[in-house]
């Protein structure tokens, strides 16, 4: 092709760019020799083009470009005009305003005398460092526009600026002000490769930035960097890793909080009332104490203490919230119903909010789908929050704290969560008299009563690992629910579908699952359960055997 053969030389003959670089020699030694006068060339086509682009000034890509932009450049015995003006060039003939190629060429004034290039000049730094002034041509004019842009509210450039830009720029400022030209300087480090070399070309030590940009979305490699330590000044290994879990963590599951919200929103019913539940009142706390955060560091200009928050916030919203607020959307009652709705919609609204400047385009994903009242989230006001509830945070920590401890102790006698357990004795003076909070924890541990009890120590508690015979039944039926429950996964049911389950077992088994008949519809979204010979899907389950099929 055209473009191999500008530097690669072939079996006979020159490159390209060779002849390029005769055929512009010649045009300068006519030129300089019959100044003022119409030269003809007779020629082929490549030292016709070459004549053509050299003229122009055209790097080696501009060329190829040109010659490729149609198939045909020249036609034969064409007449082709063009004009020729010397100007300062390398040595392959690109235009080049550098050193020492500008010296060579004269520049005419329009005083009509000769212009010269100054041969001592300051530091280019120099120029960088007058830049708040520069930029509103003061001291000459604009004294009121100066004055009040200065000094500047943050800078921010690379470690690698502080002995360039930043020491220029102070340099001056002191000593034609007596003070600093700006308020807060913000420093980022070094970005290296994974194994902590620097990042090079030759090595290829890096993936490529629009892979990782469309495999992963802009959002999540600017929040990966924000709360990466190069945001103050320290150097920081790229980890395409570290960018797949900011997916996983927080867009994927905020895009899950988002469609479990789109399920139910249809039922929301506008309200004023402030719930009075605990995990809507903890949730919302929660969002006012990460407004408060990130309003802190933001102003701090911590970026890294700002969003690594935004983390662990979308952590407790998607893992405990929503989890355990699940029931609530799926109750048939209004008073569970509608404060979880109503909770879960004004969050959405306000998270989106606070995260605009961290990931912009998730947040306006957020805030168009729960219809907030502009165009765009980043036409809205930073969000204001009163002082979060910290009784509220207090004792949803101790909850969670207890709730820890109960799992723990059944993980050390083997119980697994499913087999429903008589009791848990917990000794915590936080939460005594607190009944919604331990049916939290009852749920949560899956225990049939919670009963606490003051102390003046850190809270314990002690589990009742006794097994009944209608415990060990329940924990069989949950065990059954779980296996539907997959099953109406893998059917392609949504939450909404209601289903026939066809059951196979013997008189047994039928009695057992007559026994929760009832929660068994509710749980699994049934119309009927019926029981016929035709085979299905077979669990066995503690002596227990279930063939089963679902049908919509």
């Amino acid at each position: 092709s055209f473009g191999e053969r500008y530097t690669k030389r072939p079996a006979h003959g020159e490159t390209l760019l060779e002849v390029k670089q005769r055929i512009m020699n010649i045009l300068e030694e006519v030129d300089t020799k019959y100044s003022g006068k119409t030269i003809l060339f007779v020629t082929h086509e490549n030292p016709a083009f070459m004549a053509l682009s050299g003229s122009l000034g055209l790097n080696i890509e501009e060329s190829v470009a040109m010659r490729n932009s149609k198939e045909e450049y020249f036609h034969t015995a064409e007449v082709i005009p063009f004009s020729y003006t010397p100007f300062p060039h390398n040595a392959e003939y690109e235009f080049d305003m550098h050193r020492p190629y500008i010296d060579e060429l004269p520049i005419l004034c329009s005083c009509g005398g000769k212009m010269k290039r100054v041969e001592y000049v300051f530091d280019c730094w120099f120029e960088s460092g007058s830049m708040p002034y520069a930029q509103f041509h003061y001291p000459f004019e604009n004294k009121e526009l100066f004055e009040k842009n200065f000094p500047a509210d943050f800078i921010a450039e690379g470690i690698d600026q502080t002995r360039g830009w930043f020491y220029s720029m102070l340099n001056l400022s002191v000593g034609l002000f007596g003070k600093t030209p700006f308020k807060q300087v913000m420093v980022n480090g070094m970005v290296l490769a994974e194994d902590g070399q620097k990042m090079s070309k030759r090595l290829k030590n890096y993936p490529d930035p629009w892979d990782i940009l469309n495999t992963y979305g802009a959002d999540a490699m600017r929040y990966y960097l924000l709360a990466s330590p190069v945001v103050h000044a320290e150097d920081t290994a790229f980890s395409e890793k570290g960018v797949d879990e900011v997916v996983k963590k927080v867009i994927g599951r905020m895009m899950n909080v988002l469609s479990f919200y789109e399920l139910y929103r249809e039922r929301e019913v506008v309200t004023k009332k402030v719930s009075t539940h605990p995990l809507d009142r903890w949730i919302l706390a929660r969002l006012a104490e990460l407004q408060h955060e990130m309003t802190g560091a933001f102003d701090r200009y911590e970026l890294e203490r700002a969003v690594k928050p935004i983390g662990l916030f979308v952590d407790d919203l998607s893992t405990w919230y929503i989890r355990r607020s699940r029931d609530r959307f799926k109750s048939d009652e209004e008073k569970e119903y509608v404060p979880a709705l109503h909770t879960t919609h004004l969050l959405l609204l306000e998270f989106s909010k606070l995260l605009a400047p961290v990931m912009p385009f998730l947040a306006e994903h957020i805030y168009s789908r729960v219809n907030g009242g502009k165009e765009s989230v980043h036409l809205e006001n930073w969000p204001i929050f009163n002082e979060p509830n910290y009784a509220d945070l207090a004792s949803m920590a101790e909850v969670r704290r207890v709730v820890s401890l109960a799992l723990e102790a059944r993980a050390k006698a083997g119980l697994k969560v499913r087999q429903p357990l008589a009791k848990l004795f917990v000794k915590s003076t936080m939460l005594v008299g607190k009944k919604e909070l331990s049916e939290i924890i009852l749920d949560e541990v899956n225990v049939k009563e919670v009963v606490v009890e003051p102390t003046k120590g850190d809270s314990t508690i002690e589990l009742d690992t006794v097994l009944t015979d209608e415990l060990r039944r329940e924990g069989v039926f949950r065990d059954f629910v779980r296996a539907l429950m997959s099953a109406r996964k893998e059917a392609g049911l949504t939450p909404g579908d209601k289903a026939v389950l066809i059951v196979r077992t013997d008189e047994e088994g039928r009695k057992h699952l007559g026994e929760f008949e009832e929660e068994l519809k509710k749980t699994a979204l049934l119309r009927d359960v019926v029981y016929h010979e035709k085979s299905g899907e077979v669990v066995f389950i503690n002596g227990f055997s279930y063939g089963f099929s679902i049908e919509k």
